[in-house]
């Protein structure tokens, strides 16, 4: 025993310090400190866990012997790597231990193999936990850190694994002797899965305990201790000390305990068992077993019922598991034969020997055990989200079998017998059938009978190649529904179209073979499917006068043709919707389409298959124009052709009379349209523009051409226009022109316009007028979002009443205004007149919907710029009505309407506070008359907007009040100079400022420069006299005495002064006295009125510089697009900013400090206040009017510092902003609940009109395409309401 303790004591220390190494080296501050876990760094240590983890598992170390019994470096390192890693992955859970293990009540197991019912009654009191699968290390701890599970899969190496199975198949036929019948059998002696002659392994279980342990299975148990579990090692230990001095007491027969190699009071082997649902009853809560999967290629699964868990139970597998608490079984596994050594402590054999029970296992953390790495138990399910890595790992270990059954996929089925009839070659499969069949030829046939496009291939003694069904013999039958023709004949006669010569077969026949064969009356067809290009013999119907509908039977047997007179190609309607749906959720272009199925049908020799990318380009224009006609009724009307528009889809949101607003809406609704223009989309001119043909001209989205080149043909400047753009002659249009509703991105149909050489005023007022006529009836107001609405709105109504072309409907107003994002690239009047923040009953929208559908139609321009102009109208049609589809479709969905309202509400309660809150602070009766001001301005917009537009009274400059002093001087005394003589001393004083500053500098420079000999000469920088003071100049001063006279001056104490510190003799600077006060009084006026522009200057100044600075912070320092760094050229712009700031504050308080030495009055020092250093802050509401949330701001008091009117009209921006951003908010709210009532009728006014075409149709096909839209329609309309429920409006 001695021995033993001392080898795995040894072997606890080398395997300890390896994991602390690792757990050190996993983050650059260590993730394991003092004994407790950093959880900040869990995430990061995982990671590099992980891959040290992978790369030891896929290293080449493991080729090991065990003769001596030892454990390897690698065995250590692959067992240290496996158990930190389930140390930084741990798992949660929202139990208390103790008392979950209180509440547990044992209960013999369910033989059926599922869980007991006591996991279901203990949801009752504790949150119930799904962890689900787990296949990484993993460690499951409560919520005060106490261990429930350790997961260590993969922790033996394969040659440690080897050798213990070869150990067990010794044991072989002892296991299978234990499964015979005995009187005290229990659940334990069931579910044994025993392998056909007993397997390698056999099947039972042999229990063994130290007083009956067999020294010859020692290796069995060489496994490695609870590193981390100190107090259950020991005692394991003292249990088992005990046991030896109890066997080895006189009069007892000894047993070899002293050799026991475990911890554990025993062990059990158990091979080829399912383990039904239990808890181990002879243990104890705190005591943990140890389950050592091993065997050879099973793939079992240890299921936690308590846990909701599913761990991998493959061989090699370790599991610490609190047996007596958690309910734990293995269920059936599909292959392999496996076998567990379960180690177990007995809390009796503790108790006899007088061992204390240990308490829990705890891993100690710094913080809660919660984040990205963990999944923590609530009352609701909260299941941890596997990533994709992790389902990349669980494909790893499967990939070598996934591989070798894929390859299996390719030997000969069912020995080459047909599995039919049995008596013929089974060569042929088919890989588009569901399971592995053998057939004949004519087995194959029949069983492809009706599916004609399906992949077969033949076995030619050594491998499956491709054929086909037709080299099989398989023939298409047209006409009657896919059987024969009743009149089928041997033709006598070659068709009349035998001559169209010959057909070369995608399949390698030769050039030989001719479209018909004459004999039996059959033609080749090349059938284009989704799956690949087939080449198929066909049967046509031979019915008197049947040959000239062959075209009609094709297509009823969906089949559509490539031509109507001789068709030799067809293409299924499942391609055709395949190549749609691609194109318009791909973008995909025919080209790449076509290819790809070429690629499908011989990815080896693409070229052999048939060319039909021609075909197929003018086969789905046809399709797309039969399937729009059809959805849009038009398959209903015979009698009545679509007008413009009528083949588009329009916003189901937006307000349409007539559709989905009730008849009394004029008395609910605000009678507006929103609107938003502008796409982008390329087109080349065509050689033959005569020859084009056109399915669909001005049907959906984009305009009818002839009367939209008119109204080009009628612009007096047009012809200019071109002339200019020579150099883009090549281009018939260089874009496109779109108008949508503002407010949920549908567009309008038959209101998209080319632009024939740039965007123009002509193009877009042809695309609004055609806007404005679709859905307003009775509309009096449209709201008009244009990024250039400023200018294109100045003579709108001149261009409509002078183009013949051009109208719009009676009396209705138009609102023009500019998105968010292109207003502030705008003149800041435009802000006032054209911001949607301001108009009445635009909700909170940002009029920029249109910019986000730009990218999809740049991905088609490519493609659709040498298209033909009929076919590209055709696909910039079809891609807008699918763009206006999936709004359509989503639109109604509950995520989707319960976001908008939760952002919606929030946006109103955001407001109403700051809204409310300053109008509670404000004079009722300025509040009473901004409100007046604010609805007058929403009926006659234009300068009365400007309300909105903070526009301050400058105060007076000193400049301006100097002329005034001069002029007033003047005309008094008839001369000048005393003005003059006090702006000099101002000027000397910013002078002294600006050298005391230069004198810091050259103090630091000689510090720097200290023993180092300068030279003098030409080449150094001398002041430039034009930066000098001119009012140094004496000439500048006329009346002021000259300067070396200093009999009215006592400078003696100032003589070897300084001149940065020297005193000026200036009225402020002279003490006040009774004499002379009688002399310099009117210097003192003077002079304190040119202090206060002195002071007006500055802060004028010092407003510009934060401006400034808010924009270099705003543009250059804090967007998306700069990197905050020192040493760039944006932070010396700041750093030169503040410096002028500062320099501006410090001339500030020089001026007010001497205004205060000139005794102003009261009102004065009150105006010019102290400037403190949180005044400089910059404010946002000066410099960025538009931003979100401006209305309980306070402006620091040198912003309002001219005069009380200016204060006022602050106030007044500022409550006419916060009213604006509540009522638009407002608005809002109750327009997406309306927008919901409005969406439901829509789709209810389809379903009306599909119920309609219903009851007219008199075909039953009609009937039944008229009954399946309209059940759709009334799944969408059930889905909004269900959607809606509880949240749209009352309005009716």
């Amino acid at each position: 025993m001695d021995h033993l303790k001392g080898r795995t004591t040894e072997l606890s220390a080398t395997l300890g310090r390896r994991v602390g190494e690792i757990m050190g080296n996993s983050s650059e501050l260590g993730v394991l400190k003092e004994g407790r876990i950093e959880t900040e760094l869990l995430h990061k240590a995982r990671m590099r866990i992980s891959v040290q983890l992978r790369q030891c598992l896929e290293s080449p170390g493991d080729n090991l012997t065990f003769d001596d019994g030892s454990i390897s470096e690698y065995e250590i390192d692959r067992a240290a790597l496996t158990i930190a890693h389930a140390m930084v992955n741990p798992v949660n859970i929202d139990w208390d231990v103790d008392r979950y293990a209180d509440k547990v009540k044992l209960s013999p197991p369910n033989l059926d193999g599922t869980p007991s019912a006591e996991p279901e009654r203990l949801k009752k009191f504790f949150p119930e936990t799904i962890l689900g699968r787990i296949s990484v290390p993993t460690t499951v701890v409560d919520r005060h850190g106490k261990i429930l599970v350790v997961y260590l899969p993969n922790i033996l190496t394969p040659s440690r694994i080897e050798h213990v199975n070869g150990i067990t198949v010794g044991l072989r036929d002892s296991l299978l002797k234990s499964l015979t019948p005995c009187k005290d059998k229990s659940w334990r002696d069931e579910g044994y899965m025993v392998p056909d002659e007993g397997g390698e392994f056999g099947a039972g279980r042999i229990t063994v305990a130290p007083a009956y342990f067999m020294q010859r299975h020692e290796s069995c148990g060489t496994l490695l201790p609870l590193w981390w579990r100190q107090d259950l090692f020991q005692a394991g230990i003292s249990a088992f000390s005990e046991v030896i001095k109890k066997v080895q007491q006189p009069k007892k027969k000894t047993a070899p305990v002293d050799s026991w190699p475990s911890i554990f009071s025993g062990l059990e082997i158990i091979a080829n068992r399912v383990t039904f649902s239990h808890r181990d009853a002879g243990g104890s809560p705190s005591l943990f077993d140890l389950l050592v999967s091993l065997g050879r290629s099973h793939h079992a699964t240890l299921a936690l019922a308590d846990l909701n868990a599913e761990l991998d139970y493959s061989p090699g597998t370790m599991v610490y598991i609190a047996g007596r608490v958690l309910e734990h079984s293995v269920g059936p596994w599909p292959n392999g034969e496996r076998f567990v050594i379960a180690h177990f402590m007995k809390d009796a054999v503790h108790n006899r020997v007088g061992v204390p029970r240990p308490d829990y296992s705890l891993v100690e953390y710094d913080q809660g055990v919660y984040g990205d790495f963990v999944t923590r138990a609530s009352n609701s399910i909260h299941r941890k989200t596997k990533t994709q890595n992790d389902f990349l790992r669980e494909y790893l270990p499967w990939r070598d079998e996934y591989i070798s059954v894929l390859l299996g996929l390719e030997q000969q089925i069912n020995d080459g017998q047909c599995e039919d009839c049995g008596g013929e070659e089974g060569l042929i499969r088919c890989l588009s059938c569901s399971g592995e069949h053998a057939w004949c030829p004519s087995c194959a046939i029949k069983a492809h009978q009706h599916n004609p496009f399906h992949n077969l291939q033949l076995w030619n003694g050594k491998f499956y190649q491709s054929t086909t069904l037709r080299d099989q013999g398989y023939i298409v039958y047209l006409g009657h529904g896919g059987r024969p023709c009743p009149h089928f004949r041997q033709q006598s006669n070659p068709s009349p179209w035998s001559d169209l010569g010959a057909m070369e077969d995608m399949f390698g026949h030769g050039e030989g073979d001719t479209i018909y064969d004459t004999q039996l009356g059959l033609s080749n067809l090349v059938i284009v499917h989704s799956t690949g290009v087939y080449s198929h013999r066909v049967s046509w119907c031979q019915c008197p006068g049947a040959e000239m509908d062959r075209h009609l039977h094709l297509l009823k047997a969906r089949l559509f043709p490539a031509s109507i007179t001789r068709p030799q190609s067809a293409f299924t309607f499942d391609v055709l919707d395949n190549f749609l749906i691609d194109a318009l959720e791909c973008k995909t272009s025919a080209m790449s389409f076509y290819q790809k199925l070429r690629r499908f049908t011989n990815n080896a020799f693409p070229h052999k298959i048939p060319d039909r990318y021609r075909e197929l380009m003018r086969v789905s224009r046809i399709w797309r124009d039969l399937m729009n006609r059809i959805r849009f009724g038009f398959g209903h009307k015979t009698d009545a052709s679509p007008g413009p528009g009528d083949l588009a889809l329009y916003c189901p949101t937006c307000p349409q009379p007539g559709i989905n607003l009730p008849s009394s809406w004029k008395d609910s609704y605000d009678e507006r349209a929103n609107w938003w223009i502008k796409l982008v989309a390329q087109h080349m001119k065509m050689k033959t523009p005569e020859d084009d043909v056109s399915l669909a001209d001005g049907k959906g989205y984009m305009v009818t051409e002839g009367p939209y080149e008119s109204h080009k043909s009628s612009c007096s400047n047009h012809r200019a226009v071109n002339a200019a753009n020579v150099q883009r002659s090549n281009l018939r249009a260089t874009g496109v022109g779109a108008t949508a509703c503002a407010r949920h991105g549908c567009f309008v149909p038959h209101a998209v316009v080319d632009f024939q050489k740039g965007e123009r005023q002509m193009n877009m007022d042809y695309s609004i007028c055609n806007a404005l006529k679709y859905p307003s009836e009775d509309v009096s107001s449209a709201l008009i979002i244009y990024d250039v609405a400023c200018q294109w709105s100045i003579h709108f109504r001149e261009r409509v009443d002078q183009s013949y072309h051009l109208s719009l409907p009676p009396s209705i107003k138009i609102l023009p205004a500019i998105g968010k994002f292109h207003l502030s690239a705008h003149k800041l009047p435009c802000f006032a007149r054209f911001s949607l923040n301001f108009i009445t009953g635009a909700g909170h929208i940002d009029g920029e919907i249109l910019e986000t559908l730009w990218a999809p139609f740049n991905k088609i321009s490519p493609t659709a710029r040498s298209m033909t102009l009929s076919h590209r109208k055709e696909v910039l049609d079809d891609h807008m009505r699918d763009s206006n589809w999936k709004k359509l479709v989503g639109i109604g969905k509950y995520p989707f309407t319960s976001k908008c309202q939760i952002i919606t509400q929030k946006g109103v309660n955001n407001t109403q506070g700051p809204y409310e809150e300053l109008t509670n602070s404000l004079d009722l009766a300025d509040v009473q008359k901004w409100k007046k001001e604010a609805e007058l301005a929403a009926l006659d917009r234009g300068e009365r907007l400007d309300i909105y537009q903070l526009r301050m009274d400058k105060a007076p400059t000193m400049a301006e009040i100097r002329l005034r002093l001069t002029e007033n001087e003047l005309s008094t005394i008839g001369r000048t100079g005393a003005v003059a003589w006090l702006i000099e001393g101002i000027n000397i004083e910013n002078a002294q400022s600006s050298c005391h500053w230069i004198n810091k500098f050259y103090e630091t420079a000689m510090a720097i420069t200290n023993g180092m000999e300068l030279e003098g000469g030409e080449g150094l920088q001398q002041d430039d006299p034009e930066l000098c003071l001119e009012e140094a100049d004496e000439y500048n001063f006329p009346g002021i005495e000259d300067p070396e006279d200093n009999s009215l001056l006592d400078l003696s104490e100032n003589a070897d002064s300084a001149a940065e510190v020297a005193e000026l003799w200036m009225p402020s600077w002279v003490a006040s006295d009774a004499i002379m006060d009688d002399v310099i009084m009117t210097l003192r006026q003077k002079e304190l009125e040119l202090r206060k522009g002195q002071a007006n200057d500055c802060l004028e100044k010092l407003r510009q510089a934060l401006g400034d600075r808010s924009v270099v912070f705003r543009e250059k320092l804090h967007s998306n697009k700069s990197v905050h760094h020192r040493g760039t050229r944006s932070t010396k712009e700041l750093q030169k900013i503040t410096l002028a700031i500062n320099k501006h504050a410090r001339e500030y308080r020089r001026s007010r400090a001497a205004m205060q030495r000139l005794q102003p009055d009261s009102d004065t020092l009150t105006l010019y206040q102290s400037l403190k250093a949180d005044d400089l802050a910059v404010s946002k509401e000066v410099t960025e009017e538009n931003r979100h949330g401006q209305g309980s701001d306070k402006l620091a008091w040198f912003w309002r510092i001219n005069s009380a009117t200016n204060s006022q009209k602050i106030y007044r921006v500022n409550w006419l902003k916060a009213k604006a951003r509540y009522d638009r908010w407002s608005e809002e709210l109750k327009l997406v609940q309306h927008e919901m009532h409005w969406t439901v009728r829509w789709f209810q006014n389809q379903e009306l009109m599909w119920r309609r075409r219903s009851g007219e149709s008199i075909k039953n096909g009609h009937k039944a395409y008229a009954e399946k839209q309209a059940f759709m329609w009334a799944e969408f309309a059930a889905e909004g309401m269900k959607g809606f429920q509880g949240k749209w409006s009352t309005t009716s």
